[in-house]
C-alpha cells in the first residue's frame, strides 16, 4: 500500500508563551523500511555489538545440540545458558568452517573467526610460530561505523591474563585495527570503571536518582499547543499510522493528567554503577568468576548510558594457560587439551565453566531494563573460540553462538542451525552480526574467507 514517507526526526510543533514547543512522533510505518529493521531515511535502529572469546576450543560431541531448529535442547556444554535464564536469547550455529586459511591451527582459527581474513605469518624469532591480523577484527569494523561520536567507539576487557605473549598479536589480543595494531584489553575492573565512569561521566539527574523537573507544569499542555500540526500529519497518514498517532496522543494526554498528581519519573537504567574490586589472584588462583561478574555489570551500564556500543571480552586467550581450578584443574588449559587422555572430562568441565561465565555476561545485560525490554534485547554478541577441538586443532564444525535479539534482527527464541553442507564459511555469521548492528556492510572477511551472503537461517 502506497503511503507518504515521514522522517524519523519529524516532530509536532507549536508555540506557547512565546516559546517553541516540539513533541516527538512515535515510530510509524511511514518512518520504516518494508521489514521494520531500519528507518525509511536509511538510519539504522540503534543496536550494540559484543564479542565473547575463549581459547582452546571445545569437545564437539558434547557441544553441539542433538536437535535443530527452535526449542533446541541444550547440550552438556550449553546447559549453563539455560540455568542462567538466557537460552532463548541464543542462536547456535554449527557445521560451518573457517575458510580464510588453516595455517597453524589456533592462529588461523583466531584470526579467521574474529576477522574472516587470512593471517599474516611473521618471523617466529624463537617461538613455535608468530602471526598477526591482516584485517581489522569485526568489533573494530563495527566501531568505525556505529561507534562514531561516542565517548568510546569500543571498549575491550579481559578476564584471565594467563595469555600467550610470545607468538604475535593474534594470540595475545582479541581486538585488532589491522596488522600489529591490537587494542589491549583492560584486565582490572577498577580500571574499567575509571575509564568508563571517571571524571568526565555525569550520571543523569545526579547519581541516577530521579528528581522532579520544575518545567513539567509548563509542558503539560503541549498536546493542545501542537494539535494543529498533529492533525496535518494524521491527515496524510495511512490507517495503521493513524491508529498509532491516536494511541500516541492518548498516551501523552494520560501523562499530562498524571502530572497533576505526581511528577516522579520512572527510574533510569543509566546510573553511576558501584565501583568494583580489582579481584587480584588469591593464593595464585585467578578470581575469574568474580571478575567476569564485575566486568559484565560495568559493560551493561556502559551500554545503557551510551558510553559505547561495541565491546569485547577476552575470557581466555588462544593457547592460554588458564587454570580452571574451580572445576578441579591444576595445570594450564592449553596443555591439558593435548595431554588429558580419553574423552577429556576436565577439558569438558572447563568448557562448561566458560559457558557459565558467558551466561553471567548475558544475564547482566538482561538485568538492565531499557524501554519495554532490556539491554540484551538490543545486542548482537558473537561467542566463539580459536579452534573446534583443541586436541585436534581442526577448523571444521566450528563452535559459534550468537546471542541477543539485535533489536529484532535475530530469531527469538533462538534456534540451532546446522549447515547442511559442512562447507559454509564461518564468515557468514560475522556478516550477520555486522549487519544486525546497522553497519550496512556488503561483505565480511577477505581472500578465501570473503563472503557477501550472511547466515540467513538465524535472521528474522
Amino acid at each position: 500500500m502506497s503511503r507518504s514517507r515521514i522522517s524519523r526526526r519529524a516532530v509536532l510543533r507549536g508555540a506557547m508563551g512565546g516559546v517553541g514547543i516540539g513533541v516527538a512522533l512515535p515510530p510509524l510505518e511511514a518512518m520504516f523500511n518494508g521489514n521494520g529493521t531500519a528507518y525509511a531515511d536509511g538510519a539504522a535502529i540503534p543496536t550494540r555489538m559484543g564479542i565473547f572469546f575463549w581459547g582452546n576450543g571445545v569437545k564437539p560431541d558434547r557441544w553441539t545440540p542433538v536437535d535443530q531448529g527452535p526449542n533446541w535442547t541444550p547440550s552438556p556444554s550449553l546447559a549453563p545458558l539455560a540455568a542462567a535464564g538466557v537460552k532463548e536469547y541464543v542462536n547456535v550455529v554449527s557445521g560451518t568452517r573457517i575458510t580464510s586459511g588453516d595455517q597453524r591451527g589456533h592462529h588461523a582459527g583466531t584470526v579467521g573467526i574474529l576477522s574472516g581474513a587470512p593471517l599474516i605469518s611473521q618471523p617466529a624469532g624463537g617461538a613455535p610460530y608468530r602471526s598477526t591480523f591482516s584485517k581489522p577484527s569485526i568489533d573494530q569494523v563495527a566501531a568505525g561505523i556505529i561507534g562514531k561520536g561516542l565517548p568510546f567507539p569500543s571498549i575491550e576487557v579481559g578476564i584471565s591474563n594467563r595469555i600467550n605473549s610470545a607468538e604475535g598479536t593474534s594470540l595475545q589480543y582479541l581486538s585488532h585495527n589491522g596488522p600489529d595494531s591490537p587494542n589491549q584489553p583492560i584486565y582490572d575492573p577498577v580500571s574499567v570503571f575509571n575509564r568508563l565512569f571517571g571524571t568526565n561521566f555525569t550520571p543523569p539527574t545526579g547519581g541516577g536518582t530521579p528528581t522532579t523537573d520544575p518545567s513539567l507544569a509548563f509542558r503539560k499542555s503541549v498536546l493542545d499547543v501542537v494539535l494543529g500540526d498533529f492533525n496535518k500529519v494524521r491527515a496524510k497518514s495511512g490507517t495503521a499510522d493513524k491508529a498509532r498517532l491516536d494511541k500516541h496522543a492518548d498516551g501523552i494526554r494520560s501523562i499530562e493528567n498524571r502530572l497533576s498528581i505526581t511528577a516522579q519519573p520512572a527510574p533510569m537504567a543509566c546510573k553511576l554503577p558501584t565501583k568494583p574490586s580489582s579481584y587480584p589472584d588469591q593464593n595464585g588462583k585467578e578470581q575469574t568468576e568474580e571478575k567476569t561478574k564485575a566486568m559484565s555489570d560495568l559493560l551493561a551500564i556502559a551500554l545503557a548510558c551510551n558510553r559505547t556500543r561495541v565491546f569485547s571480552m577476552m575470557f581466555s586467550g588462544s593457547t592460554a594457560s588458564t587454570v580452571y581450578w574451580q572445576v578441579g584443574l591444576s595445570e594450564g588449559h592449553h596443555q591439558l587439551t593435548h595431554d588429558e587422555p580419553g574423552d577429556q572430562p576436565l577439558v569438558q568441565a572447563s568448557t562448561v565453566f566458560t559457558m557459565k561465565m558467558f551466561g553471567v555476561l548475558l544475564a547482566s545485560l538482561k538485568a538492565v531494563p531499557e524501554g519495554a525490554g532490556n539491554v540484551l534485547d538490543s545486542c548482537a554478541i558473537m561467542a566463539s573460540t580459536d579452534t573446534s577441538d583443541g586436541r585436534l586443532h581442526n577448523l571444521r564444525d566450528y563452535p559459534i553462538l550468537v546471542a541477543g535479539k539485535a533489536g529484532g534482527y535475530f530469531k527469538y527464541p533462538g534456534i540451532h542451525y546446522r549447515s547442511p553442507s559442512g562447507d559454509e564459511s564461518c564468515s557468514t555469521v560475522l556478516l550477520s552480526v555486522l549487519r544486525a548492528v546497522g553497519t550496512n556492510v556488503a561483505s565480511a572477511g577477505a581472500g578465501p574467507g570473503l563472503v557477501t551472503s550472511s547466515c540467513g537461517a538465524i535472521e528474522v
